[in-house]
Order: C-alpha cells, then structure tokens, then sequence
C-alpha cells in the first residue's frame, strides 16, 4: 500500500536538523523558570515542564503578559519551552531565564526565539537567538505540525529585524 500524506511526514522530519549552542551557555533554568507552552483556542497556558521531578508544586500567573523566551528541545520536538525573559514584570529576578540556553540546558535545540503576550494571547514570535542563531526560513523544516499550531505562522515577525 501507498501512503502519500505518511511518506510527506517521514519526508518533511528526515529535514530537521538540530542547532548547537554557539558560545558559552547560560546558568540554567529550574522548575520556577522553565515551562511548557500550552494553549486552548487563542489562549496560551504555562504548565509546569516536566523535566523536572519537582514540577508540581510551581505557581503560574493565568493570564500573562509580555516577553518569554523559548526553545524547542531536540529531545522535546513537540514541546515549545518557554522563560520569562528579564525585563518580564510579572516574574521576579529568581524566576526569569538568562538566556535561550538556560531554558534548553545547553542542549541542541530545533529552533528558538521570542514570544510576546497580551493577556495570553500571543501577538509575536520570532527568531532571535544569539546561542543557536537559527534562520528565519528553516521555521518551515525545523517545526513539528504541534509546534505549527503552537506557533502560527501569521504571528511570525524576523527576528533578525526585531528590537523588544
């Protein structure tokens, strides 16, 4: 039997291709800091990530605002993990991420960039890390069809252009 939309599938994952982090990494992240990125309609939830074994006991706010940084794990693909970035007001200093490498622990990541909030919903994101430098094009090869619904592509702004 032929399965054209299976072969697509296979096709379009044999392209992705891990990032490395380029210089020296970031303290990394915790179990305040790091999280999952969830969402229902229009609606983005942070969850607690789970690799970490104390995850149950973080307290994040419901509806959020302002700058995340997030990655996407290699060992994750299908997961986009997100930090509040240190000019977030909503987090104190001890709950931010100093950098891409703190939410992906120096490991090879499948894209990274910047979210941006108003009340959960997201309105940008883009590219711009300076650790794995990933192009603005190769978000059509490195993402997974749940990171697609996670990330629209409407939403997308050139991080290379981009200024917080």
């Amino acid at each position: 039997m032929y399965y054209p939309a299976v072969e697509k599938i296979f096709y379009d994952l044999s392209k992705i291709v891990p990032l490395k982090l380029q210089g020296q990494p970031h303290p990394p992240g915790n179990v305040n800091s790091v999280f999952l990125l969830e969402k229902t309609g229009r609606r983005y939830y942070l969850m607690p990530a789970s690799f970490f074994p104390e995850h149950t006991s973080v307290n994040v706010p419901v509806l959020f605002d302002g700058y995340y940084l997030y990655a996407i794990l290699a060992d994750y693909p299908q997961q986009v993990m997100v930090g509040p970035d240190v000019t977030n007001d909503q987090f104190g200093e001890e709950q931010t991420v100093a950098g891409h490498s703190s939410i992906s622990l120096g490991s090879d990541v499948l894209y990274a960039g910047v979210l941006d909030f108003l009340h959960g919903e997201l309105v940008m994101w883009n590219n711009a890390s300076g650790h794995y430098l990933p192009s603005a094009t190769s978000r059509h090869t490195q993402l997974t069809s749940n990171v697609k619904r996670l990330l629209p592509e409407a939403l997308f702004c050139n991080g290379e252009s981009w200024l917080p």
